[in-house]
Parts: structure tokens; C-alpha cells; sequence
């Protein structure tokens, strides 16, 4: 009896005061097995060397240039915007038109840049799934920037002399500051290819071609873009995500020196090893 009652103590001790059933897992175990599941999308692949795939073109440096360009066209277009864009008065349109116009040129440049930098990035995507994944979802990002843009233009034109000021500020109220199809492409833009442009800097990193810096700071941008509305906190985090960009160049950059290779281990998407 007393061998039995030992056994049945150390069993409910083991299970938590329960004599049957699985013990739940901890929460700091969740957390562990969610962390270690994160971490598999900075574990590294093989380096990325200029040369691999078909072709590089355009070249590295090219690409290194039209990203950092185009985040650039972001942050300036961005600061140039202000608090113009949220704005119902058409009186403060009409004034800041020229503030509008230039923006919205700007960020016209910024998704010029935007598409030739993706035509760089391509081959080098080609080694992760998520970097693939990024790298497709960020291509209808560049006709949205445009959209973006136009947007401000558009804008532009509701403070025009010469039409019924009072029409065209329930015109802006209730079309331009509600929802519509015109917000699709501009949501996509602000929202998905953020998220795309972070998931290809991810992709850069495991490649061994920019430093963890890079999507660091730009997640710490989109992350405070998304909480800070307007004003100077905004520009900021743009001006972080820029920053971020900026150091994802200046990688591609440095491999562009390095010599070629004509190797590529591509990541399988079924591996848990190494598929993120």
C-alpha cells in the first residue's frame, strides 16, 4: 500500500495534481516554439554571388541605386506631403497645391525606381521562399505607388479656381476621406508592399548580402508609421524605413565587388530545414 500510494503521489505530482491527461505546454514554451519558428526566416542560405542565374540585369549596382533611389522619393515626397493629404479644406488644398504637385511627381519616381530595383532583386530571390514570396507580392506594389501618387495629383485639381468650392469639399469628404475602390490600390501600397519590401530585405540578409540591420530598422519604421499618424513622427519612421533600405543597398553594393560565382543551392519549399 505504501509502494502504491508513492506511485500515485509522484504521478500527480508530475502531472500537475492531476492523476491522467497530457500536461498543457507552459507559456513560455509557446513562446519558445513561435520564436524558434521565427528565427527560421533569418537562418542562412548560401551566399549570393554576382553571376548566378541567367543574368544579372540590371546590374547589382544598378539595383543598389534604384532602391535606396526610390526609398528616397518616399521619404522627400513624404515630407513634402505634410498633412496635405488628410486634409478637407479645399481653401488649404488650393494654397498647398504646389506642395501636392511636387509629391506627387516624387513619388511618381519612387515606383519608377521601385520597378527597376525588383528587376535587379529577382535573381537573387531566387534562393529563399519567402524572399519569392516578398519579391511576387512587391510587383503590384509598383503600379499601387503610382496610383499613390496619382492620388495626390488628383487631389491637386478639387482646388482648382474657377469650380464650386463648396462641391468639391463634400466631394473630398466623402470620396476621398471614406472608402471606395481608389483606396485598394493605395492600401496596398502603404500596407502589403511594406510588408513585401520587409519579407525581400529578410530574404537579403539570409543570402549573406546586407546585415540584420536592415529589416530591423525597416519593420521599427513600418511598425511606427502604422501607430504615429501625421505630423513629424510619421516622416521619421518613413525616414527609418528609407534608413533600413539604405543599408540593404549599400550591401548589394559591397557583393557587386566581389567576384563572380556561378552556383545557387535554391531553398525548397518543402523543407522544414530550410523553407521559411
Amino acid at each position: 500500500m505504501a509502494v502504491a500510494s508513492s506511485v500515485w503521489m509522484r504521478r500527480k505530482v508530475r502531472h500537475g495534481g492531476r492523476t491522467g491527461g497530457r500536461r498543457r505546454p507552459s507559456v513560455a514554451a509557446l513562446f519558445a516554439d513561435h520564436w524558434r519558428k521565427l528565427m527560421k526566416l533569418l537562418k542562412p542560405l548560401s551566399p549570393f554571388r554576382p553571376g548566378e542565374g541567367t543574368g544579372q540585369v540590371p546590374s547589382l549596382r544598378v539595383t543598389a541605386l534604384a532602391l535606396v533611389g526610390s526609398w528616397l522619393c518616399v521619404a522627400v515626397a513624404e515630407s513634402v506631403f505634410g498633412d496635405l493629404d488628410e486634409t478637407t479644406s479645399i481653401a488649404a488644398i488650393a494654397e498647398g497645391g504646389g506642395r501636392l504637385t511636387a509629391g506627387g511627381l516624387i513619388a511618381l519616381g519612387a515606383a519608377a525606381l521601385l520597378g527597376l530595383a525588383l528587376a535587379g532583386l529577382g535573381p537573387i530571390m531566387r534562393g529563399s521562399v519567402a524572399g519569392r514570396i516578398g519579391w511576387a507580392l512587391l510587383v503590384p506594389a509598383v503600379p499601387c505607388s503610382g496610383a499613390f501618387a496619382m492620388f495626390h495629383l488628383i487631389l491637386v485639381e478639387t482646388g482648382a479656381s474657377g469650380l464650386n468650392q463648396t462641391a468639391m469639399e463634400q466631394f473630398v469628404v466623402e470620396r476621398f476621406q471614406g472608402p471606395g475602390l481608389w483606396a485598394v490600390p493605395v492600401t496596398y501600397y502603404v500596407f502589403l508592399g511594406f510588408l513585401s519590401m520587409l519579407l525581400v530585405l529578410i530574404a537579403l540578409v539570409r543570402r549573406g548580402v546586407t546585415s540584420v540591420l536592415a529589416p530591423v530598422l525597416f519593420a521599427a519604421g513600418f511598425v511606427g508609421d502604422n501607430v504615429v499618424t501625421g505630423g513629424v513622427g510619421e516622416i521619421a519612421c518613413v525616414c527609418l524605413m528609407t534608413v533600413g533600405a539604405a543599408v540593404a543597398s549599400y550591401g548589394l553594393w559591397r557583393v557587386s565587388r566581389q567576384a563572380p560565382a556561378r552556383t545557387l543551392a535554391p531553398e525548397s519549399a518543402g523543407s522544414g530545414m530550410t523553407a521559411a
